[in-house]
């Protein structure tokens, strides 16, 4: 199984701060010291101009999965802004010559959404039919665009956001020809069986998130009616097996299934700003990484 790191594990979600003393040196070499395959390259520009994180990744032996590309879907003026950061993400990944190439999209929800997660079946809050039919075509049109540069594109569902129940995903691949990363904790947050969609979406996963959360801790932000998403977030994602999912189940399901792709380790956090924040991450995804390794010791026999 080849198994990847995320920077977010890491705590990098943008650039890093001024007089932070880290530096896109560091959270490489942090993710290839705990042991990982490759991992999913870094929000375009927090190394540099396109092609410094992929010659970082080569340094320190990781190979380059995908990057993440957050877009505002429902929002037509920041959008704007987010396709020129798509721009700068895409050629980044051109950069990168090893890897599936991955272009892994995203809506990025509202300030709203952020407000009231985990929406299930309830309408209320979600797109009117013909906006979230614009959305698809705007997703489609973009997977087309990253095909024709020779990248892969994939379509990554999100709480807090207008993809995340599996009745909006099912819709997005009756619209689309866009392939899934399927994230087990949004997956399971956003309202779904993780082991009943993968089965019904097998042939349309072309990337894994493995990530295990809390319900907990999002059923108490939203009884509460938490508007710091951002604070009480990085506690919903939790070290592999310690939270409320069957990822050693949904494992063998993957083996069983012959999936061949990647699987990428992610364990939300909040950002990390000192290198001794970053040697703590790395701690943590090293265990992760080792859990993964030893179900992968259960199926195939090994003692």
């Amino acid at each position: 199984m080849k198994v990847g790191a995320a920077p977010v594990s890491f705590g990098v979600y943008r650039p890093p701060e001024a007089g932070s003393g880290l530096s896109p040196d560091h959270l490489v070499a942090a993710m290839a010291s705990s042991g990982y395959d490759g991992a999913e390259l870094p929000p375009a520009g927090y190394a540099g101009p396109p092609g410094t994180a992929a010659r970082l990744f080569e340094k320190h032996g990781l190979v380059p999965v995908g990057i993440y590309i957050p877009i505002h879907f429902a929002d037509p003026e920041l959008r704007i802004g987010d396709e020129h950061r798509m721009e700068e993400a895409l050629r980044e990944l051109e950069e990168a010559g090893a890897g599936p190439r991955l272009a892994i999209l995203a809506d990025e929800g509202s300030d709203f959404l952020l407000r009231h997660p985990a929406r299930g079946d309830d309408p209320t809050h979600a797109l009117a039919p013909e906006a979230f039919e614009e959305l698809c075509a705007a997703a489609h049109w973009m997977a087309d665009e990253i095909r024709r540069r020779g990248l892969v594109p994939s379509f990554h569902p999100h709480i807090s956001t207008y993809v995340e129940s599996p009745d909006e995903v099912e819709r997005l691949l009756e619209l689309t020809d866009i392939d899934l990363t399927f994230d087990t904790g949004h997956i399971a947050l956003g309202g779904g069986d993780i082991l009943e969609r993968f089965a019904a979406w097998r042939e349309r996963i072309n990337h894994i998130h493995l990530k295990d959360v809390r319900h907990e801790v999002l059923e108490e932000a939203k009884s509460r009616g938490r508007d710091d998403f951002d604070v009480w977030w990085a506690d919903v994602s939790v070290p592999l097996g310690e939270g409320d999912l069957p990822l050693g189940q949904f494992l063998v399901q993957l083996s069983e299934a012959g999936y061949r792709g990647w699987v990428v380790v992610e364990q939300d956090r909040a950002p990390i700003c000192s290198e001794a924040g970053l040697r703590s991450a790395a701690g943590v995804q090293t265990r992760n990484l080792a859990w993964v390794r030893q179900v992968e010791k259960g199926l195939s026999g090994e003692s």
